[in-house]
């Protein structure tokens, strides 16, 4: 402990003592005793109540006020010290947190100067201050299924040191953020039983505390050493699950051993989940299902398993320590069976989250955008549906051949976020989104009203709502007494809540997010009839405004708002041209549109006799219910020199009218920016990034968004929507084997064809898989004489028979796929992503290897240690650790004796490209035999149709379905081999779809079409070819009902059903399909 601790710690007591002590002597000294010398008779007080004031009444007051005052502090302080004292927490009195907090603070840093810890420049402080060095320097965070385990240290040489004495184990620890009150002394006395163990908290935290713990910033993480885990529970009882957990994590946790899981699965086999489910695969548990806990004995400490990362092979000699992260306990693993396999078939929780929170993209990754994490992970998810939806668009309009337009390489980082951030807060979107719906549709079918939303709390374990007026909820939600405030926990039945009505209207359009706490729970603010002031710091502000517009823009719930901003977030507007609206100057006044509109929305509340939430939601009149918002930066300047700041008589009445008619305008107006005299509800954002709610007690991490981070997100969501297709590309670097023939989706690369009508050379022959006249294919098939074009040109007979020499092992490797007893690895990309190996078995964290061994797999050149962990967004250190788990996994190959996963020196790859690389060899890969079987058959004519059907026998589901939450962040960068596989499987589809109906086979028509359609459900090439499949089999209805239902009116969003694409207008003409498109229409 140093001086200056010490002397922290005797000014806090002497501010006590102050206060408890020289402050009432102070009042008393002065005149202001609360006891008079002589009681003042009733005649007295009648006479000074009746008579003017000369004084003596107000002094009266102030001495009131300065006792109650001290009393109110001093009472604070005392109730602190006695509860220390007690070893227990000092109970919170409603109304005095300010005088509470105050006294925490203050008695925990008195507790400073008592606490016995050796003075600087004493021998136990030296030796202290050595060993909390080199603690300090090795601390890691312990994750739930892991403890630190010992860290030796490397001299220059390279080779370990044994230190035992001076650099114990690092203590597995766990986070605590910083909150107001909290001391050392404080959370010592939390976590680890007695406040006098705060010396452990500063020697940990040294890097973020320094040497003055005296005073703790309020935000500030700090690493919480973990005590031994003692398990009370020896007996059979029963866990909750949420969101992240797996059966090997609750198993490590609970028994002491995760490969003990399967005694929780069968326990808990016959357990009755929400909606009726039961337990029936260990690789699939929800968030909210119970879990029966087995009885039995129970280690006392819980063992670790984490990834270790070993010292690189080539230390640099300049380095005179090294200290690696622990190193693997050596748990006893069964005998590994013929084969194992892996498979990511848990749509949301076991097992997704893989590997530990500290190895994950969003950590570290250098090119995370930091608006959309946090409370920001809302857009996140908000931005991905929209992007999934018109990724949708894209493919449907897409031609046979050719694939999506690919963002600029500069968006990756966007895009990148949206998987690794919004892929989790999806699934927390929807649910949300659902929940609501269904109680707007139970209550008005009621004849209730829709309850008046203040704020909603979003947590992994419930759905908060937070209420400002009282009603009455049904089950399964569950209510305070005072009816203000609902909660939905996480895992029950939607269908309780109510009915699911198609097109209903969202009941809260504006409902947006605000920030997260420490404790991550997200909190949103339904902003409708609210004018909300965002106050504070300038820049945050801003950040913030610019936010709540990005969100509007994307929030599935807020179909049919209109934004009109003015000054202020103008970054974000294409992000959603048809919600969002500039106003620069000369335009229109903003705020006497949108005071119009809400002079008619009171109106028309008034006539239906309800509030608008209530009205939108019995959708009653002609008419809808749109909400409006106008977000206008009071301080800017510039705009309002352009006459676009909104700063206008309209602005005025319209903040009036908002306020003074709640519930019934559908309006929100939002200034950034302090105005005089604004009425409603303000939001105070501090230039730490944090935001104040007072009027709700709320203060949180502020959601915010830069300007730079708005125009990139805003860039990848007007890039979706460019609906011109591309080529679909090759890799320039293949010179031999079957990639040095076919493009990216396995197609003849088109130098190596000829056009379908050129006329053949004399002495080189070709042929088409397609050899018939087009017109046999255009009245048979939903195709166009481009699609033949592109899909089965000429290919001359030499390239036949270079394609096939090219690839000599593909029959016996689809063989093998096929085998029960095959012998290589294999991975399966063309569906639910898994795979199956035959080494060591990777008991934890298979999702998390899989992804690895994909991203390995699927580099035909490999990768550098460097490449790998960037994709991962790891340390090179951890990036070989990892690398030799997923050797192990593989094991050895059978074909050559050496690993499948060889050396990086050793490998071929790193041999032609002079670096060591990481490169898999001798692994099965679906999306390699469809891509080699694709671009054989292609070459050889009519014949070739077998090869296109054993391609499409591959194909299990959606290519790279079912993927890790928050991973794969790689794919969106660089070429899209998920993209291209897409357009692979549509195209062959539609080949031998097209061959079929020529040749009357419509069972092998049918097959392969459903078979695209599985693989690309959103796709129209899909669509028409079963109805043209259904026209052949004699179901001229059943055609009619695609055309109408999955073509013509189909939308992929909340709007109309865009225009047919030029290609399926030129199907429909061909096939003479126009009569049933009108019907349809």
């Amino acid at each position: 402990m140093t001086l200056r601790t010490r002397f922290t710690g005797l000014a806090a007591t002497l501010t006590i003592v102050g206060i408890v002590v020289a402050l009432p002597i102070t009042l008393v000294a002065v005149g202001a005793n609360p006891l008079p010398d002589v009681w003042p008779t009733l005649e007295q007080v009648r006479t000074a109540l009746t008579s003017p004031d000369d004084g003596t009444l107000a002094l009266g007051a102030i001495k009131v006020v300065a006792w109650g005052a001290w009393l109110f502090l001093a009472g604070a302080i005392v109730l602190e010290i006695l509860s220390r004292a007690r070893g227990v927490r000092a109970p919170q009195l409603r109304g005095l947190g300010v005088p509470q907090a105050a006294a925490r603070g203050l008695v925990g840093t008195a507790l400073l100067l008592f606490a016995a810890a050796p003075m600087p420049g004493t021998p136990a402080n030296a030796a202290t201050t050595a060993h909390a060095s080199s603690v300090a320097s090795a601390t890691v965070v312990a994750f739930p299924d892991q403890v630190s385990a010992p860290v030796p240290v490397t001299g220059a040489s390279g080779h370990a040191l044994a230190r035992p004495q001076q650099a114990p184990a690092a203590p597995a620890t766990h986070e605590h953020v910083v909150e107001r009150g909290d001391t050392l002394w404080s959370i010592a006395e939390r976590y680890l039983g007695t406040g006098s163990r705060y010396t452990e908290l500063a020697d940990i935290n040294r890097a973020v505390i320094g040497h003055d713990p005296g005073f703790l910033p309020v935000g500030v993480t700090l690493q919480i050493p973990d005590a031994p885990r003692q398990d009370a529970a020896h007996g059979e009882h029963s866990e909750t699950v949420e969101r992240g957990d797996t059966l090997s994590r609750i198993a490590q946790e609970e028994l002491g051993d995760a490969d003990r899981y399967p005694e929780i699965f069968e326990a808990s086999r016959d357990t009755v989940q929400p909606g009726g489910r039961h337990l029936s695969d260990p690789d699939l548990i929800l968030p909210g299902w119970t879990l029966t806990i087995p009885g039995g004995e129970t280690p006392s400490v819980t063992t670790p398993d984490p990834p270790h990362e070993p010292v690189a092979p080539a230390q640099p000699p300049a380095a005179s320590t090294a200290v690696p992260s622990p190193a693997p306990a050596s748990p006893a693993t069964p005998p590994a069976p013929p084969a194992q396999s892996s498979s990511n078939d848990a749509p949301a929780t076991n097992d997704t989250a893989a590997a530990d929170t500290h190895d994950s993209e969003d950590s570290q990754a250098p090119w995370l955008l930091t608006g959309l994490t946090g409370g920001g992970a809302m857009l996140a998810g908000a931005m991905l549906l929209a992007l999934r939806r018109r990724r949708r668009a894209q493919f449907r309009a897409r031609r046979p051949g050719r694939t999506i337009a690919a963002p600029e390489p500069l968006l990756a980082p966007v895009e990148k976020t949206l998987t690794v951030a919004g892929v989790p807060a999806c699934v927390d979107l929807e649910l949300m989104d659902e929940a609501l719906h269904r109680l707007a549709a139970a209550i008005t079918a009621k004849g209730g009203l829709i309850p008046e939303l203040a704020a909603v709390e979003l947590s992994q374990h419930a759905l908060n709502l937070h209420l400002s007026a009282p009603a009455r909820l049904d089950h399964p939600w569950s209510g305070s007494d005072d009816q203000l405030h609902w909660t939905l926990p996480a895992g029950a039945d939607l269908a309780a809540v109510g009915p699911r009505i198609p097109d209903h209207p969202a009941p809260y359009p504006l409902l947006v997010t605000i920030g997260a706490g420490d404790n991550g729970i997200v909190w949103l603010l339904n902003i409708e009839d609210l004018a909300l002031s965002i106050t504070g710091d300038a820049t945050f502000g801003r950040d913030f405004a610019r936010y709540l517009a990005a969100e509007i823009a994307c929030n599935p719930w807020s179909h049919g708002v209109r934004v009109d901003l003015v000054g202020v977030g103008h970054e974000v507007a294409p992000m959603n041209t048809d919600r969002i609206r500039v106003h620069a100057g000369g335009s229109a006044d903003p705020a006497a549109e949108v005071l119009a509109d809400a002079i008619d929305m009171i109106d028309r509340s008034a006539e239906s006799g309800v509030d608008v939430a209530t009205a939108r939601a019995r959708q009653d009149g002609a008419e809808s219910w749109p909400a409006r918002v106008l977000l206008v930066d009071a301080a800017d300047s510039e705009a309002e020199e352009q006459g676009a700041s909104g700063k206008t008589p309209a602005l005025d009445q319209l903040l009036d009218l908002v306020y003074q008619h709640a519930g019934q305008t559908g309006a929100s107006v939002v200034l950034r920016g302090d105005r005089a005299g604004a009425p409603g509800v303000e939001l105070r954002v501090t230039d730490n990034g944090r935001v104040s709610l007072p009027h709700a007690g709320l203060d949180l991490i502020a959601v915010g968004l830069t300007s730079d981070e708005a125009q990139g997100c805003a860039a990848l969501l007007a890039q979706s929507e460019d609906l011109a297709d591309t080529p679909i590309p090759v890799d320039e670097q293949a010179r031999e084997g079957w990639r040095a023939w076919s493009d990216e989706a396995g197609a003849l690369r088109e130098e190596h064809t000829r056009t379908r009508h050129e006329l053949d050379d004399a002495g080189e022959p070709a042929s088409s898989i397609l050899e018939h006249a087009d017109e046999d294919y255009l009245r048979a098939a939903a195709t166009t004489a481009d699609d033949l074009e592109a899909l089965a040109p000429k290919v001359p007979e030499r390239v036949r028979t270079s394609v096939a020499e090219a690839d000599p092992t593909l029959d016996e490797d689809l063989a093998l796929w096929w085998s029960q007893d095959c012998p290589l690895p294999r991975l399966t990309l063309l569906g639910p992503v898994g795979a199956r190996t035959r080494g060591t078995p990777v008991t934890k964290r298979k999702p998390y290897y899989t992804e690895m061994l994909a991203f390995l797999a699927t580099r035909a050149h490999g990768a550098t240690p460097e490449e790998l962990a960037e994709a991962f967004s790891i340390t090179p250190a951890k990036a070989r650790d990892y690398v030799r788990i997923v050797r192990d996994w593989l094991g050895t190959n059978p074909r050559t004796g050496e690993p499948h996963l060889p050396d990086a020196r050793k490998a071929p790859a790193a041999i032609a490209r002079g670096v060591g690389v990481y490169q898999v060899l001798d692994v099965l890969i679906d999306a390699d035999l469809f891509r080699r079987l694709r671009v054989r058959g292609e070459s050889r004519g009519p014949a070739g149709v077998d090869d296109l059907r054993a391609a499409l026998r591959l194909v299990q589901g959606r290519p790279f379905d079912r993927l890790r939450d928050g991973g794969w962040s790689f794919l969106s960068e660089g070429d899209r081999l998920d993209q291209h596989m897409i357009c692979a499987v549509v195209d062959v589809a539609h080949l031998v779809t097209t061959y079929s109906l020529q040749s009357c086979d419509t069972r092998q028509a049918r097959l392969a079409a459903e078979t695209s359609a599985l693989a690309a459900p959103h796709e129209e090439i899909p669509r028409l070819d079963l109805a043209a499949v259904a026209d052949a089999e004699g179901h001229p209805s059943e055609a009619d009902r695609i055309l109408r239902d999955e073509v013509c009116n189909r939308t992929d969003d909340d709007d109309a059903p865009p225009e047919l694409s030029d290609r399926t207008k030129q199907v429909i003409a061909t096939r003479d399909w126009h009569e049933r498109t009108r019907k349809a229409g």
